[in-house]
């Protein structure tokens, strides 16, 4: 299986269509055909279901475009990193991170630590803590900015030393805004939005006092643009970490403190047994002194 032939078969599933596809990648269809015929008969499974408009993915072609994205992102990273100079430091740093408190001491490090080296670039890609372990174990990042709680024991990390406060969010015109903090009872009989992830909704299932099934949670969200939105159409109320609302229209949507007070960590994390690059070495011992960092 070649990677050239991957990239021709993840362009035919971006454009969902042989001739558009062999458009975008300069070859001729019938050369483009041939090689996908080949990587069906490679693997012994049809990729496509061909009807007369476009074309779709069966369930092998789903999975081999997943892991053909992985492989490609792998890839393209490794040659990268690879081409990174010696003598002046230089590359992509990759790392993902959700929007919370700790993004601004994150933004201010990725400045500083670029005054000191031009020649590396960032890569910000928003992500949650769960799918930036799977994206750190497969060697496609080179950190994570995660919200705790999560499994940190085979992993390197560095937390930051400001808490994320969780607050709650509701429409400005909300009975609940007036108050000046959220207890529990209060959202007892509420349409709630609360976070996708197992262990950080598990923690406020403690915070409230209440098993899920006795709850009306009616949304699972992982963005608080998206918590704002849903809280001003559907007269929710959700539970989200403060950091994640920076930029909220504050004529619309009000934000209060929960009370009592529930807060976490967040840390930057990489992969223990990686080989990282000079420039991410650099940036583990600039991120390890740097103001707003644990010390270790």
């Amino acid at each position: 299986m070649e990677l050239r032939v991957l990239r021709y078969f993840l362009m035919i599933t971006k454009t969902e269509n042989i001739t558009k596809a062999a458009e975008s990648l300069h070859i001729t269809q019938p050369t483009l055909s041939r090689q996908i015929r080949e990587l069906e008969e490679e693997i012994g499974s049809p990729l496509f279901e061909r009807d007369a408009r476009k074309i779709r993915l069966t369930p092998e072609g789903m999975l081999l475009k997943e892991r053909a994205e992985e492989i490609i992102e792998l890839t393209d990273k490794t040659i990268s990193d690879l081409k990174s100079s010696s003598d002046t430091l230089s590359g992509v740093i990759t790392i993902t991170t959700g929007l919370m408190r700790s993004t601004v001491v994150l933004s201010r490090m990725m400045s500083s630590f670029r005054k000191m080296y031009p020649g590396v670039r960032f890569s910000i890609i928003t992500s949650t803590a769960d799918t930036s372990r799977y994206q750190l174990e497969r060697g496609l990042i080179d950190f994570g900015v995660m919200l705790e709680p999560i499994d940190l024991s085979d992993m390197n990390f560095i937390r930051f030393t400001e808490p994320e406060t969780w607050c709650a969010m509701m429409r400005a015109d909300d009975p609940l805004a007036s108050n000046e903090s959220i207890r529990p009872q209060d959202l007892y009989k509420r349409e709630l939005v609360l976070p996708v992830r197992g262990a950080v909704a598990s923690e406020l299932y403690s915070w409230l006092g209440k098993d899920p099934e006795d709850l009306n949670i009616a949304y699972f969200n992982t963005m608080g643009g998206t918590a704002s939105q849903l809280v001003y159409d559907a007269h929710a109320v959700s539970l989200t970490a403060r950091g994640s609302v920076p930029f909220l229209d504050h004529t619309r949507i009000a934000v209060k403190p929960l009370n009592p007070v529930m807060s976490t960590r967040s840390a930057i994390v990489w992969k223990r047994t990686s080989v990282q690059t000079e420039a991410a070495k650099k940036f583990i011992e600039f991120v390890s002194c740097f103001e707003g960092m644990e010390k270790i």
